[in-house]
């Protein structure tokens, strides 16, 4: 019976995936209006994998000539089982107006995939990148080049655990990148999951039944998968922002705290509850307050650091 159970229980916890899938992809289509920016080109849909799903969008500026330029890595959000480039195109063509390559990631989603292989995806578009950017920017009689001393990551929710993970594995040497992150921006993450039973947020709340389905112990996978396991004072200087009105906001207070142990330079924008403007995906509304003083406060930390 308990086998059946689990099987019933693990379908159910598919059917809410599919569910906060939805949900943000009508959220990204609602909110997302894409037009073209002044000296800013596209490259869409490189490959770095065989799936329709591993594919990134190159930006670049056309006004920097016979310069070398920092490179931005985007990785959206959508709770690891949704969300898409697409929606983070406008956002991506204004910090390559800057002056900065950005390449905006997509990755295989859960349920199809674990969130190891969301991760692991995410890692082969950055090697692949650091490989071929400057190839793929020649054959395209582009002038500029990539600097991969100077890399920047950012990611929002979902995509803001992908690349925070990432630069704690590299910084604790878990991992290899060949480039130096020289900084990150971090728009509303997760960064533990090992105190995910007494997470507040729903969707939180659903993985953790989702992953109680499908396996018998998650502590490993929880250990694995936090940012805060891998930590050090080598960590990326690091733009963070977050709202009280949010329920995830407690994960930036819990991970700034933990930086500021390490002695990791930390810029923290927290908006306070009142403001209407500062809940979950922000960023996806450009027009807000919130979200212009989140892009000057990480525009500004990218160009001190560049």
């Amino acid at each position: 019976m308990s086998k059946i159970l689990r099987s019933v229980n693990r379908s159910y916890q598919k059917l809410k995936l599919a569910e906060s899938k939805a949900l943000t992809s009508l959220g990204l289509r609602v909110f997302t209006h894409n037009r073209k920016v002044k000296n800013v080109c596209i490259k869409k849909d490189i490959a770095y994998g065989s799936s329709k799903l591993q594919k990134f969008d190159l930006m670049y500026p056309t006004n920097f000539n016979n310069q070398k330029l920092p490179i931005v890595f985007y990785v959206h959000g959508g709770s690891w089982c949704g969300g898409d480039k697409y929606g983070y195109t406008m956002f991506n063509k204004q910090i390559a107006k800057y002056g900065y390559i950005v390449v905006n990631i997509n990755y295989r989603l859960m349920p199809k995939v674990s969130i190891r292989t969301c991760v692991a995806d995410v890692i082969k578009a950055i090697r692949y990148s650091i490989k071929n950017t400057d190839i793929l920017l020649k054959k395209r009689k582009i002038s500029i080049s990539a600097n991969f001393d100077k890399v920047f990551m950012v990611g929002d929710s979902a995509g803001a655990h992908i690349v925070s993970l990432i630069a704690a594995k590299q910084t604790a040497k878990k991992i290899k990148l060949n480039s130096k992150i020289a900084g990150l921006g971090l728009y509303y993450g997760v960064y533990n999951f090992e105190n995910i039973d007494h997470d507040p947020s729903p969707i939180m709340t659903d993985l953790d039944k989702y992953w109680k389905s499908i396996y018998d112990n998650t502590t490993k996978l929880y250990t694995d998968i936090s940012t805060t396991s891998y930590v050090t004072p080598d960590f990326p200087e690091t733009f963070m922002t977050s709202g009280e009105i949010d329920k995830l906001h407690f994960q930036s207070q819990v991970f700034s705290k933990l930086l500021k142990r390490n002695d990791v330079k930390l810029h923290y924008l927290s908006f306070k509850k009142s403001r209407q403007d500062a809940r979950h995906a922000f960023l996806n509304a450009p027009f807000l307050s919130s979200a212009k003083e989140a892009f000057a406060m990480l525009i500004d930390m990218f160009e001190k650091l560049r």
